[in-house]
């Protein structure tokens, strides 16, 4: 059965709801290239650093923005962005940017973003009764494809280790795409329970803990990683994103498998990681499956 409704969009809405989602995975997929450029090369700054950068400065941009929407927030819409704060927030970051640790960008970028599509389908029946059509069906076993031969097999338990943090986060993400499927909250809203959640609740214990680096690293990496990850990804990737849900609903997850895609190409250049055959066979069936999911 196809969807009705807001789940149905067509002409303006359907493109808008394209581009936003197009805006949210591009820049989540050179996420996952710089993060492992600092945190897997033995850079200065950790994984604990970049998640501060990520949401204290992000929390503090969407500060106003809180305080201005907070009043009209009823308690229903402040247990969404709890829920959120936990799926998309200092959590799911911190999964991420400890596994980039442990396994190859390219391997995170499949297994996590890979598999959030799925993820969100089975959610998305479960608690919403989405019933995905036969092409959309397709479009999802080719994407678990593709994510699974781009992860490829893991070389030792520290790797293995690594994909089980990148498949927590996938499910953290999915569940939390569910729940603002239900919510009233507008994107930048949401956005801002959840960076500004982040920034009260992670930083103080990041402070405490002394695990800061950031004043030993150059100036010029903090730079980058502040505005890549403080600016684009914090505020920018998840407005899009959130924007995108509210357009084109289920349809946004299966955006989410381009991530690899653009994460495998941007490495290339900036990694050196230059991929196979295989991979190429990869990405061009995940491009197939998103393609297929969205139309279906």
């Amino acid at each position: 059965m196809r969807p009705t409704g807001p789940e149905a969009p067509t002409g303006r809405r359907l493109a808008e709801g394209v581009a936003f989602a197009l805006v949210a995975v591009g820049l989540w997929g050179g996420w996952f290239v710089i993060t492992r450029r600092t945190v897997g090369a033995g850079g200065v700054l950790g994984p604990a650093d970049l998640v501060a950068l990520r949401f204290g400065i992000g929390g503090l941009l969407l500060l106003p923005v809180f305080l201005l929407r907070l009043r009209g927030l009823g308690r229903a819409a402040l247990r969404d962005g709890a829920v959120l704060f936990v799926a998309q927030g200092a959590p799911f970051a911190l999964l991420i940017s400890v596994a980039l640790r442990y396994a190859p960008a390219g391997h995170g970028a499949a297994l996590t973003p890979g598999t959030m599509p799925l993820f969100a389908a089975l959610l998305g029946a479960l608690v919403l009764g989405d019933r995905p059509g036969r092409l959309a069906l397709a479009g999802l076993g080719l994407i678990a494809l593709g994510a699974l031969t781009l992860a490829g097999g893991f070389r030792d338990a520290d790797e293995l280790f690594g994909y089980a943090l990148f498949l927590t986060a996938a499910f953290l993400w999915a569940a939390g795409t569910v729940r603002m499927r239900r919510s009233r909250l507008a994107a930048l809203e949401a956005t801002a329970l959840i960076c500004v959640a982040s920034l009260v609740t992670y930083i103080p214990v990041y402070l405490a803990s002394g695990l800061s680096r950031i004043l030993e690293a150059p100036p010029a990496e903090v730079a980058i990683q502040a505005l890549y990850q403080g600016v684009l990804v914090s505020v920018v990737a998840l407005v899009a994103f959130n924007r995108s849900l509210a357009l084109i609903g289920r349809r946004t997850p299966a955006f989410t498998a381009l991530v690899p895609v653009i994460a495998t190409l941007l490495a290339i250049p900036v990694l050196g990681e230059v991929p196979d055959p295989l991979h190429v066979g990869a990405i061009l069936a995940i491009g197939a499956g998103v393609l297929l999911t969205t139309r279906g």
